[in-house]
């Protein structure tokens, strides 16, 4: 147990510490490959610590109700065409078919969610 707080208060000093740097490069005024070379530092860790610390915090997600119908020139017979395409960040998106099952979307939202 004393390992998981040593480990645990590690980890929150060097969370302050990038903090710190990312709260000064903001307030710098200079891009973050000079800020790096001022300060010894490491371009991609703060890079990586900028991206963390300012990523914005939601934890609440919300489903906004719509409805599915075809679209101009779908072919409501073609099995392999998306009604319905989500794109996230980063990337991803999923497309869902007219007969999904809403337990697997389910499912898979809240995988997504937990990332």
């Amino acid at each position: 147990m004393a390992e998981r707080t040593i480990r645990n208060e590690k980890q929150l000093r060097n969370k302050r510490h990038w903090q710190a740097h990312v709260k000064a490069l903001h307030q710098s005024g200079l891009s973050r490959a000079e800020y790096c070379r001022q300060h010894n530092l490491s371009y991609h860790a703060l890079t990586y610590w900028h991206r963390k610390i300012s990523r914005p915090r939601s934890n609440v997600t919300s489903l906004v109700p719509i409805t599915i119908g075809h679209f101009k020139g779908q072919n409501p017979t073609q099995p392999d065409r998306a009604a319905l395409k989500i794109i996230l960040p980063g990337r991803l998106s999923v497309e869902v078919s007219d007969n999904f099952s809403p337990a697997t979307l389910s499912r898979l939202l809240a995988t997504l969610e937990s990332r």
